[in-house]
């Protein structure tokens, strides 16, 4: 009895250690400012009839892939 309960036992941990995910490696990644959505949003504020000024507190963020280039100082 012992002998099988040891024997599942190992097994439920050999199954659980087997359903375990591996690490992938990802491209880097880089958040940056989705300058087309921002310009969209601007260009949307000149068209209308009213006075809007938009002021970006939080802008809109998009993931892009980092080739690893330096980025222009501004």
């Amino acid at each position: 009895m012992r002998t099988l309960v040891l024997s599942l036992g190992l097994l439920g941990v050999a199954l659980i250690s087997g359903c375990s995910s591996t690490h992938t490696v990802q491209a880097p990644t880089k958040l940056v400012v989705d300058q087309e959505y921002v310009a969209a949003v601007e260009a949307a504020s000149k068209r209308s009839t009213t006075q809007n000024r938009i002021i970006w507190v939080n802008p809109p963020m998009e993931y892009v892939a980092d080739d690893g280039a330096k980025e222009p100082q501004h």
